[in-house]
């Protein structure tokens, strides 16, 4: 598949160069980030784990969403915690904060 990524955005800069200067907890190898529909990485400035979509846009699908929740539920952070949409960023590339994590899945 072929994603959709601008230069210069520093959200598509993580699925073009690969370069994660902080923590990365999905996916599990930094070698599928190219490919990934996905990454989950901590935030730079808040250290906040965040879920950033691999395609330049505003909005995702309904199905896209549930493989974001699937994964950040079931397999990383627990059943408890929301993701809250990072309109702060880079406001033309979406983006979630992850809040309430359960520390001992992490």
């Amino acid at each position: 598949m072929k994603y959709i990524r601008v230069k210069d955005c520093p959200l598509c800069e993580i699925f073009t160069n690969k370069h994660i200067i902080t923590k990365l907890y999905w996916p599990e190898n930094i070698e599928d980030i190219p490919r990934s529909e996905f990454v989950i990485v901590d935030c730079k400035t808040c250290k906040i784990p965040m879920v950033v979509y691999g395609e330049h846009v505003t909005s995702i699908t309904k199905e896209a969403w549930g493989r974001i929740l699937y994964v950040c539920k079931r397999k990383l952070f627990g059943g408890g915690i929301t993701l809250r949409r990072n309109k702060i960023d880079c406001i033309d590339h979406i983006s979630f904060y992850i809040h309430n994590i359960n520390e001992k899945r992490v």
